[in-house]
């Protein structure tokens, strides 16, 4: 999102901005200038009150007169400046170089500061801190070393400058700003009257639609420039909107003329449309009644199926749990009263291990339900169609089956296919569709006998379908299953462990997945016939 904001504001920032900033600059830079020289001033005052103090005590150090320098120095009581003066002698024994404190002089009000004697001795000089200004020196007579002189100043008089610096700085700054705000506020009636007027005159012209008005001319370049442009872009609009509107009136003419005409076939097509409209409403309120029984039955017979399957694994499962809750509750109350025997725990284990493994296997068996169920939603099977030979393919998939169903060895299987037949499909599904027929024909066709015959029969119809017939000399299927052989649930052995799917989701793989048609033909104790023609 693109942040908008006014020329008055930008100008007015820009000028108070930029000379804030250069104010600021310069009165940095003036403010460190005159700090550096009061700084200098102050520890320069420092070392001339050292010096008139070293020269003054040099004759006192001389005759030892402690008590004359301790007077002389009281004299500085009237310098609010100088806090604390430390006087050290030099010892006159060979080879001693200790000093030895001689006076001192200490403000009144201020705490005595300790003696200083390696600073007096070793470093000379001047040194400033935030709140003081030391300065050592040596006293001498004729390049004979005497003692030391230590003075310690306030920096009071540095502070105060520093402060009122830092004040008249502010308030240059805040006269600046002020000055520039005046400066901008006149820059902003000079440039920006010709430019408001323009923009009045564009929010008139939009409000109003009146394109008929023109910019005024203006002295400034820019401003005269954009005058002429949106004049000529005005123009150019009033043109337009005048060819538009002419437009407009014939296109309304014709218009008219169509729905006068358009009215009267109406009218005419209206009478017969009502008959035909009834007839199609009865029409279609029992094509409505009959699927909706359909449906219903439908969904009836799959959740019936659903939980006729499902209901005896779980069954089953909460039968050995509820015995296995009693035994543990006995195995409980024998343990807390102490009356457990180790046949009472062989007893349990054994009774918990045939629990346990009648639990697993019904909710292994109940996964394979619910996966077989997952399988119908043909999700899996939403792949990209390739390319493969047709009987290279049904080969792949006999092997592949063959040791899943070991049955399928005894029986003769053969695929009566040209071996240069190149189909594009979804080799997924079609992979299913072959298997569990091949399944279908080991596990219920020849589950009585040992030893058949397949036969899958390959051809190509035209440049998009492929023909497959899929015929086994099995028991075939049951008179009362016939009709119903790819419905959900449908199996005539559910004892032995099947769910009647198979069929079911090959029905719709074959119509769905692979875009096909499937028809099955079949006579009780001869044969079964599936005939597909699918999108390949």
């Amino acid at each position: 999102m693109i942040r908008t904001g006014s020329i008055r504001q930008s100008i007015t920032w820009l000028v108070i901005s930029t000379s804030v900033l250069l104010s600021v600059f310069a009165v940095f830079i003036m403010s460190m200038t005159h700090l550096q020289q009061v700084n200098e001033a102050s520890e320069q005052r420092a070392l001339d009150i050292a010096n008139v103090i070293a020269d003054t005590s040099s004759r006192y150090l001389l005759f030892g007169d402690a008590e004359g320098l301790t007077s002389y120095l009281r004299y500085f009581r009237s310098s609010e400046v100088i806090q604390h003066i430390h006087i050290y002698q030099q010892p006159n024994l060979a080879g001693d170089q200790q000093l030895r404190y001689f006076a001192s002089y200490n403000r009144e009000g201020t705490a005595p500061i300790p003696v200083r004697i390696d600073g007096a001795t070793q470093n000379f000089g001047v040194r400033s801190t935030n709140n003081y200004i030391e300065a050592a020196l040596p006293v001498e007579i004729e390049n004979e070393n005497l003692g030391s002189v230590y003075v310690r100043l306030s920096r009071e008089t540095s502070n105060e400058a520093t402060w009122m610096t830092f004040v008249t700085g502010s308030l240059t700054i805040l006269v600046v700003a002020l000055l520039a705000w005046l400066i901008s506020l006149r820059a902003r009636l000079t440039l920006l009257r010709p430019l408001d007027q323009a923009v009045a005159i564009i929010q008139r012209i939009s409000r109003n639609r009146d394109y008929s008005v023109r910019l005024p001319e203006s002295h400034l370049l820019e401003l005269q420039q954009l005058s002429i442009s949106f004049n000529t872009l005005l123009g150019r609009i009033e043109q337009h909107l005048e060819r538009q509107q002419q437009t407009e009136r014939q296109a309304q003419d014709l218009n008219i003329e169509l729905e006068r005409q358009v009215k009267q076939r109406t009218n005419a097509l209206r009478e017969s449309n009502e008959e035909l409209m009834e007839t199609l409403e009865k029409l279609h309120q029992f094509q409505r009644q009959l699927i909706e029984n359909e449906k219903m039955q439908s969904l009836g017979d799959l959740i019936a199926g659903v939980a006729h399957e499902i209901n005896t694994p779980v069954g089953l499962v909460i039968t050995s749990t509820s015995i296995l809750q009693d035994k543990l509750e006995l195995m409980q109350k024998k343990f807390a009263e102490n009356t457990i025997t180790r046949n009472d725990f062989e007893r349990f284990m054994e009774a918990s291990d045939d629990n346990l493994g009648m639990i697993q296997r019904n909710i292994e068996r109940t996964a394979d339900l619910i996966n077989q169920f997952r399988q119908l939603a043909m999700d899996q099977f939403a792949e990209e169609a390739k390319q493969v030979y047709l009987l290279e393919f049904c080969e792949s998939v006999l092997h592949s089956t063959r040791e899943r169903v070991p049955q399928l060895h005894d029986i003769d299987v053969r695929f009566e296919c040209p071996a240069n037949l190149q189909v594009t499909t979804r080799v997924g599904p079609l992979h299913h569709v072959l298997r569990q027929l091949l399944e279908n024909s080991a596990l219920h066709g020849f589950a009585e006998r040992q030893g058949g015959h397949i036969t899958l029969l390959a051809e190509r119809l035209d440049g998009s379908h492929v023909k497959l017939q899929y015929r086994d000399d099995g028991r075939g299927i049951p008179e009362d299953l016939g009709r119903r052989i790819f419905d959900p649930f449908v199996t005539s052995r559910r004892r032995q462990g099947s769910t009647g799917l198979g069929l079911h989701l090959v029905y719709n793989l074959v119509t769905r997945a692979l875009e096909g048609s499937i028809e099955v033909q079949s006579r009780p104790g001869r044969y079964t016939e599936f005939t597909m023609i699918i999108k390949a």
